[in-house]
């Protein structure tokens, strides 16, 4: 029986009724739910990527531009490099070729001159290829978006952009379409090729620059195979460079000849043809359009280069590698190649001994200080760029390549010395120290000309010159001289006379020391080294051309007379080492060299104590001056970082120098240097000083000839050019007329005797004492006898007396006549066989004689009479009248008691006898009275000879004494008298 449905509870029905759902309000509920969750994220969406793009950069037109590299040119406007962060050179449209554009367009955009700056088929078919292989490498960019990037998003120097994200694309997209709506498609084409990395050495960019790297083009005369190889290496610059990965690049080449061939840019057999040539075949290597030198790479130049960029730096305050201009310079490239071959160490004749050896070098043309190479050093010659220049910036000690200018050209200035002047080498100390000054080689000379002096490079005349022209002009005007030249190490408080053999604290480089030696070739003007001579800059400002006038520094004529000894030096055979530069040339060369030592520092090296260190080397011509260094950085133990005997005897600085003389000279044949109006020439006698005029017939081997200037040009007497001044004398009389005389010591005791051809040049200073000999070459007392104290005595108006004394004390009894004498006396010190050089002091000395009558002086004196018959002095004269007033009187007394002139006649004497011979003046022997002697006899007759021994004259047939006789002419009208006289 069923049950009764309670009333309480639900129906059946009405419980199948709530259960069931109604399918289209299903649907309903659904599609609502999408649309409200797609309106949802569509919001979400729309306010990110407004967020997105409002995050972006702001869009500014010229950061598309791209900065052009800057370029440096040689003195004949020939580009020798690029420099800059990226090397770049704009161009424009117009400029490319059409090849350029399809073969970009097709590989990289080929709905690019139709689309907006985001193409979305090209964008959507990347993001499903991205999402079916899950790379997500496909980007979808367009050329646009690709410069967008570039521009925006990438760091140009590395290449590397930011992360690759939504955001990053989202305003790519964004900036890109705001690109395309303020410019045009040739002005995007233009930009985005002049941006591009092509890759290569030296941070490539832009099209031009590549097609200049890969084929030596310009971009206008690209062809189709070039123009698609450009197009596909930008994709992976290393990947597809053709000279590390040729396979790769070509392939790449062919792929994109192929797109164009797609799209419609070449014909079948147009793109058959660009594919046949080879890639290699189209390429040329970029290094050697640097210069046609075997010996350059990459970094051919790089030393003058990089002292072109520091210069520019410093002229502009402006940085070429990061603001674009064109640098034109005076670099030479015939010369800047020889020296990059020299630091590449592939120059052939010159090697070096080990690895740590340094170089550094210039030439400059010395009249106006344009550098027309440079050499940095052997680093530079192993590659790389802004290195540590040995020419530029290295300063090191310049030895004794600075005594010419430092040393001798003041005293050619201020002095007043002739180019034949005679310094003496010897032995000298520091000035307050004990600090002996050596040569070179431990040997002191003695008096040497300047040119012997500068030619064998000797320390010490060089020090006294300096110090002579200090105590006449004061240091602080040497050290503005030395400033004046350019020197920018040298300062008033760390200047001292150790500087004058490029010592002590005195440091230069090698562009320094080439300009100051340059003064010395040009008339005596410094010039600043410079390397620009015109800038023009890429954004249209008025271009820059560097004005260097030169600053007289020191006179033309002391320049000239500098040179002469720099030239003697050179050509001369010295052993210096320059005669390597100058043997064989035809047009004169000047130089000097330069060494420096370790001293004691190098001692920590193993280096030997007193090692060289440093060489230098100076050689010029009237128009161009090359400067040397080479030498060693720095100490490095047991690594033999000084330069050994073998290792001097390599001559590396000369050879260089002849290297760079043979380059620059060779050619052009420079003539010598125009002597100045301002000199003149004198002949002197050699060694003196003050220069002393020649005497007549004076032996030529003691005269001499030099140059001088003018205001100078003045010869002292012979007699007065080298006697010490007196200053003390004093003379007395004494009652017997004796003179007493006294001089002051002469100052230089070596005069008071004649000079041997050696000197004593020992120097005793402190606890040190230097025994040394030198040559003398010169001496007064070689003519004109040793110095001797010397005095004249006059009484009024005449000489009395010439007094000559070895001592300086001298006693002389004049004959005085009784009275009183008012006497003159004059000391002086006088060459012995001279008369009166020195200064004189006179006295006047007063002296008493008393009278004596027994002389005939003082009878005259007395005013009596002299008989000098009898030695008496009487009241009255001699009177004729009497026998002895007459003989008084010089007359003859007769036997007639008369007074006559003439003497009394007397008998004629009788020769035949002795008597009446020796009487009559003849000569007695062999009895007879003959006209001569017995000798006279003997050598009258032919043959015969007389001994004076045995008084007998002999000949042949023997004694023929007895026979020997030459008659009286009056002996046979005698010979009847028997009378001694006949009356």
């Amino acid at each position: 029986m069923k049950q009764k449905k309670n009333a309480s509870t639900p129906s059946s029905k009405t419980k199948k009724t709530n259960r069931k759902v109604n399918k289209r309000n299903v649907v309903a509920l659904v599609i609502s739910i999408i649309v409200a969750c797609e309106i949802i994220v569509g919001c979400i969406g729309l306010f990110v990527l407004i967020n997105m793009v409002s995050s972006s950069p702001k869009f500014d037109i010229n950061l598309y531009d791209s900065k052009e590299s800057s370029q440096i040119y040689d003195q004949n406007g020939e580009l020798i490099a690029d420099v800059g962060k990226q090397i770049r050179s704009n161009v424009t449209y117009d400029q490319l070729p059409t090849s350029l554009v399809d073969a970009f367009v097709a590989i990289e955009d080929s709905r690019f001159f139709g689309h907006s700056g985001f193409d979305i088929p090209r964008f959507a078919k990347a993001m499903l290829e991205n999402l079916a292989s899950m790379s997500f490498s496909q980007g979808g960019s367009t050329l646009s978006m690709q410069l967008t990037k570039s521009t925006y998003f990438m760091d140009d120097e590395s290449g590397i952009g930011a992360p690759k994200k939504i955001e990053r694309k989202v305003q790519e997209i964004a900036l890109s379409l705001e690109l395309e709506r303020n410019t045009n498609k040739k002005s995007i084409i233009e930009m985005y090729l002049n941006k591009l990395n092509f890759g290569g050495t030296g941070n490539i960019r832009g099209v031009q620059k590549a097609a200049n790297y890969y084929f030596n083009k310009d971009v206008s005369e690209l062809n189709t195979a070039e123009s698609a190889m450009l197009a596909g290496i930008v994709n992976a610059p290393s990947l597809f460079n053709p000279f590390k990965y040729l396979d790769y690049a070509t392939n790449r080449r062919n792929t994109v000849i192929n797109m164009m061939l797609r799209h419609g840019y070449l014909t079948e057999s147009e793109a058959a043809l660009a594919k046949s040539i080879k890639v290699e075949d189209l390429l040329v290597d970029p290094n050697a359009k640097r210069t046609t030198d075997d010996a350059t790479s990459e970094y051919a130049y790089q030393s003058y280069i990089d002292t072109v960029v520091r210069e520019v730096q410093d002229l502009t305050g402006l940085d070429p590698t990061s603001t674009p201009m064109k640098i034109y310079t005076y670099m030479d490239k015939s010369v800047q190649a020889v020296m990059d071959q020299i630091q590449s160490d592939s120059y052939e004749g010159i090697e070096f001994p080990d690895e740590l050896m340094e170089i550094g070098m210039v030439s400059l043309n010395n009249q106006n200080g344009q550098v027309i190479a440079v050499g940095g050093g052997r680093n530079y010659g192993r590659g790389g760029s802004l290195l540590l220049n040995h020419a530029t910036d290295q300063y090191k000690q310049p030895g004794s390549a600075v005594k010419p200018f430092l040393d001798y050209a003041p005293a050619f200035e201020y002095l007043g010395w002739s180019t034949s002047h005679v310094v003496t080498d010897r032995p000298i100390a520091y000035r307050g120290t004990n600090k002996v000054i050596k040569n070179f080689d431990g040997v002191y000379r003695g008096q040497v000309t300047l040119e012997y002096a500068v030619g064998n490079s000797l320390n010490t005349p060089a020090l006294q010159a300096l110090q002579d022209v200090i105590e006449a002009i004061g240091r602080e005007k040497v050290v503005e001289y030395l400033q004046n030249l350019g020197f920018s190490k040298v300062k008033t408080d760390n200047f001292d006379v150790g500087y004058g053999i490029g010592g002590s604290s005195f440091e230069c480089s090698v562009f320094e020391l080439a300009a100051a030696q340059a003064a010395m070739m040009n008339g005596g003007n410094y010039y600043k080294p410079h390397t620009v001579q015109r800038i023009e800059f890429a954004d249209g400002r008025e271009p820059l051309e560097p004005v260097y006038t030169g600053t007289q520094v020191i006179s033309a004529e002391a320049a000239y007379q500098t040179a002469t000894l720099m030239q003697a030096a050179a050509s001369q055979n010295y052993g210096n080492y320059m005669q390597i530069v100058s043997r064989g040339k035809d047009y004169p060369i000047y130089g000097k060299t330069g060494t420096t030592d370790w001293g004691s520092e190098g001692l920590v090296f193993n280096i030997p104590k007193g090692a060289a260190k440093d060489k230098w080397m100076v050689t010029e011509t009237s128009q161009v001056t090359n400067v040397v260094w080479v030498g060693y950085e720095k100490g490095v133990k047991d690594k033999d970082t000084y330069f050994s005997g073998t290792k001097s005897r390599m001559n590396i600085p000369g050879k260089i120098s002849k290297a760079l003389m043979d380059i620059t000279s060779d050619a052009t044949k420079p003539g010598p240097i125009p002597q100045p109006e301002g000199l003149v020439r004198i002949d002197h006698i050699l060694g003196t000083w003050p220069y002393a005029s020649v005497i007549a017939d004076m032996d030529p081997a003691f005269i001499t000839s030099g140059l001088i200037k003018k205001e100078f040009a003045t010869l002292v007497a012979p007699e007065s050019a080298n006697v010490e001044q007196i200053n003390a004398f004093n003379a007395s009389g004494a009652a017997d007329g004796t003179v007493n005389l006294s001089w002051g010591a002469y100052p230089n005791p070596d005069q008071l005797q004649v000079a041997s051809d050696t000197m004593d040049l020992s120097l005793s200073t402190g606890s040190v004492h230097v025994e040394a000999w030198g040559k003398r070459i010169f001496d007064y007392t070689w003519i004109f006898g040793p110095i001797r104290y010397k005095a004249r005595i006059s009484e009024g108006r005449n000489v009395i007396k010439e007094i000559t004394s070895e001592t300086e004390t001298h006693a002389e009894k004049l004959q005085l006549s009784g009275g009183d004498h008012t006497l003159q006396v004059c000391g002086f010190y006088a060459y012995d066989w001279l008369g009166t050089p020195s200064n004189e002091i006179c006295q006047e000395v007063k002296i008493n004689i008393p009278i004596d009558i027994t002389t005939k002086e003082g009878c005259t004196a007395a005013g009596k009479f002299w008989w000098s018959t009898t030695n008496t002095c009487l009241d009255n004269g001699p009177d004729e009248t009497t026998q002895a007033g007459c003989k008084e009187l010089g007359k003859y007394w007769w036997s007639t008691n008369t007074c006559n002139a003439n003497p009394e006649p007397t008998a004629t004497p009788d020769t035949s006898t002795e008597a009446g011979c020796t009487l009559a003046g003849k000569h007695w022997y062999n009895g007879r009275c003959n006209d001569s002697t017995i000798e006279q006899a003997c050598a009258a007759k032919p043959g015969a000879t007389w001994d004076a021994t045995t008084k007998k004259c002999t000949d042949s047939t023997g004694d023929i004494t007895s026979t020997l006789a030459i008659p009286y002419a009056n002996l046979s009208a005698l010979q009847s008298s028997k009378n001694l006289f006949n009356i």
